[in-house]
């Protein structure tokens, strides 16, 4: 069904609304407090799977070629359905699926709107994913095995329309709901981005494809987009939403916009600045951590990085965030360069993705990362958006059972785990190692050099004498805590997770 005008789209949100407030199949919504345990995969719907019976492996398989990997691949909401398996297996029980609603299908100079970023009708589910009632089947199929779903929303702006002139009665009339000149900003490119008015008012794009601005002090629109995201959590059971471009909006706009949604909201604010990043936590329950994102980047990338900056980032991250333990902790996401196109050293890669997985915040492991892609030939967008079938949804690389292996360990330890903080345990210019609950994490940025140093690091009170760890990514690898209650460990560029053995009985981790 398509509306045209304000009035009757505003009718049929609030009939909507009144049926699902009452609607008994509706789940209660999931907080931040409940969101701290879980693990999220990233997915791009068109990326991760194709319709069960319509498959095309050829199409988007050769990831050098620009031209096919900027239109349409086939992903559907059904194939999602399909490999719930295989995010389940992972360890992951929770999907961030990219944004559902109709796309602009005109085909641009960088391709068409596949990635979901480029609205044309917000009310309307994009029909190269399939039918609302294909959504709705998701959702009720990942909840029925357990995993939540977030689904990623644009407040911010429409598609684009090139050759046409923005903030044009011609130009507008594509869009609904917002289908006035008057919903939009006066056009502007933004050209600052140390200009916070600059980056709220103007658009993103290019002059060749700008994206319309929506005016978001406009009561109308304001309006609109409040009704707009209650009714979409609402209609399809969400237990979460990630914002896209919250830095582009007015921080106080999201106050009514995260209430109208109902569930828990974690935001895209691009910038490595701990207080700037850390002042939208106040408008909505989380952010994504890039300043930590930053320094992982440096730090695990480059063996001559120094780790005491990756102390002094979890210190200025603590200092200005309400609450580091539900931050959006990554290595890789559809908007940056693939860490493994950055460094090709595997032993890198497995210190920085143990850090994200165990670090204090929300681990959020994009798609592909346990298939090692590197986003080639560049490591940037378009490419490091890869088609998964590539790769036949092997569950026996050794990424993949790498972060299997850890996901495994965050079942196993105590609720205080995701309620407490990490305490560093060891720093030095190449070795951060961390406490948390009773798990002892080391991870440095030595790589495949093979180091071979021993260590002895203080256990802080947290392990008895005589209590036997294990490093469960090295099940043969046990330590025996010392009559001074410290942890001898050597130390050969590896990352290591080590756990009381008794407290792993049952798990079946190390055979256990």
């Amino acid at each position: 069904m398509k509306f045209s005008t304000f009035s009757t789209q505003k009718l049929f949100t609030l009939a909507t609304l009144l049926l699902f407030v009452t609607a008994p199949q509706f789940s209660l919504a999931r907080t931040a407090e409940e969101w701290r345990s879980r693990t999220i995969y990233q997915l791009i719907t068109d990326r991760f799977a194709q319709a069960p019976g319509q498959e095309n492996p050829k199409l988007c398989s050769d990831n050098h070629n620009e031209a096919e990997i900027r239109r349409y691949c086939g992903g559907t909401f059904s194939g999602i359905i399909n490999k719930l398996d295989y995010i389940k297996n992972l360890g992951l029980d929770a999907i961030w699926i990219s944004p559902v609603d109709k796309q602009m299908d005109n085909l641009t100079s960088i391709g068409v709107g596949w990635h979901g970023y480029w609205a044309q009708d917000i009310y309307q589910i994009n029909p190269h994913f399939g039918t609302a009632d294909d959504l709705k089947k998701l959702v009720k199929a990942a909840h029925d095995k357990d995993i939540w779903v977030m689904v990623d929303v644009v407040a911010n702006h429409m598609g684009p329309q090139e050759k046409l002139p923005p903030r044009t009665d011609k130009y507008v009339k594509a869009y609904s709901p917002f289908n006035k000149t008057e919903h939009y900003h006066v056009f502007c490119l933004i050209t600052n981005y140390d200009d916070q008015g600059n980056v709220e008012y103007c658009s993103i794009g290019s002059a060749d494809d700008p994206l319309p601005d929506l005016d978001t002090e406009n009561p109308a629109v304001i309006s609109e987009l409040n009704n707009w995201i209650s009714w979409l959590t609402r209609e399809f059971d969400f237990d979460g939403i990630r914002i896209d471009t919250a830095r582009h909006i007015r921080q106080n706009f999201w106050d009514e916009f995260t209430r109208s949604s109902g569930v828990f909201s974690i935001g895209e604010i691009l910038s490595d600045n701990s207080g700037y990043v850390a002042s939208y936590q106040s408008h909505m329950d989380s952010t994504l951590g890039y300043p930590l994102y930053t320094k992982l980047i440096r730090l695990y990338t480059n063996p001559n990085a120094n780790m005491y900056e990756l102390r002094d980032v979890i210190n200025n991250d603590r200092n200005a965030f309400k609450d580091t333990r539900i931050l959006g902790n990554f290595i890789d996401s559809h908007d940056q360069e693939r860490f493994a196109h950055k460094t090709q050293d595997k032993v890198l890669f497995r210190n920085a993705l143990t850090l994200v997985l165990l670090m204090d915040g929300i681990p959020i492991i994009y798609q592909g990362v346990e298939q090692d892609f590197t986003g080639a030939p560049t490591g940037n967008d378009p490419f490091n958006r890869e088609a998964l079938w590539p790769s036949s949804y092997s569950q026996t690389t050794p990424t993949y059972q790498f972060i299997a292996n850890i996901n495994a360990l965050r079942k196993v330890v105590s609720p205080s785990f995701y309620t407490s903080l990490s305490i560093e345990a060891w720093i030095d210019e190449h070795i951060y190692a961390f406490i948390k609950e009773k798990v002892l994490i080391i991870t440095s940025n030595y790589g495949g050099n093979n180091p071979n140093r021993d260590l002895v690091i203080q256990g802080n009170g947290v392990w008895p004498t005589g209590e036997v760890l294990v490093n469960i990514l090295k099940c043969d690898e046990k330590i025996t805590i010392d009559g001074s209650l410290n942890v001898p460990v050597k130390i050969n560029g590896e990352p290591k997770v080590l756990y009381p053995e008794k407290s792993l009985k049952g798990s079946r981790i190390c055979g256990l």
